[in-house]
C-alpha cells in the first residue's frame, strides 16, 4: 500500500506517483500524489536525480489457500 507523505492518502491502485525529497533532503524517493506536487513543488521538495518520471501503486497480491 502506498501513502502520500503530504496528504497522508492511501493511493488507488493503478494510481500514478513520483518521488520527492523534502528540502532538508533527509529522505529521498518519498511517494508524492499527482495532487500534492504543486504543494510539494512550493514547499522547495525536489525530484531526486535518477528517478523514474512516474510510477503506479501495485496491484495487491491475493494469495489462494488450497483446502483438501
Amino acid at each position: 500500500m502506498t501513502i502520500c507523505s503530504l496528504c497522508g492518502r492511501h493511493l488507488l491502485v493503478g494510481e500514478q506517483f513520483r518521488s520527492w525529497q523534502p528540502a532538508g533532503g533527509e529522505e529521498a524517493g518519498l511517494p508524492v500524489c499527482s495532487l500534492c506536487e504543486p504543494r510539494a513543488e512550493s514547499a522547495g521538495w525536489e525530484r531526486p536525480a535518477g528517478g523514474r518520471e512516474r510510477q503506479g501503486t501495485p496491484a495487491p497480491v491475493w494469495t489462494v489457500r488450497l483446502v483438501a
